[in-house]
């Protein structure tokens, strides 16, 4: 039924629950896998960029956050491989969260999303988050949104 997946990863419990659910269906239907992560870009409030080199703090603060994502990957790469999924790829991106999963899941040519209920981001009360409420409602691929 599937055969290649796409799941955002942000690093949350939900998004780990996501990776799992992902990884099952992959192994139960010989599914490719692809574990993105999205590095959402920083606008510096011109107030503070009189104080500091806007340049510097970009590259600092990118540099950080791409040290950050090949952990988590890491992290996913290991649960994927231990919950059975085997045709597993691994991808560090920036971008919006949400336009940038479904451009890639369909460059991937996914035919399943896996998102978790909410991210990091996440709001108090919130029944769903706001990146995976806009992934379903703009998405032509389906999706699985996990909780």
């Amino acid at each position: 039924m599937y055969k290649k997946i796409c799941v955002a990863v942000d690093g949350s419990e939900m998004s780990l629950q996501a990776v799992i659910s992902a990884s099952e269906i992959a192994t139960a239907f010989s599914a490719d896998l692809l574990l993105l992560h999205v590095i959402r870009p920083m606008k510096i409030p011109s107030e503070l960029e009189r104080y500091i080199k806007s340049d510097d703090l970009a590259k600092l603060r990118s540099s950080a956050l791409e040290e950050v994502g090949k952990e988590i990957m890491t992290k996913a790469l290991d649960t994927a491989r231990e919950k059975g999924a085997e045709k597993v790829t691994a991808k560090v991106v920036k971008g919006d969260p949400a336009g940038t999963i479904i451009k890639q899941a369909t460059k991937f040519d996914a035919d399943l999303i896996v998102v978790g209920t909410r991210g990091l981001g996440k709001v108090e009360g919130a029944l769903i988050g706001s990146i995976s409420r806009k992934i379903a409602d703009i998405s032509t691929i389906s999706m699985l949104i996990v909780k």
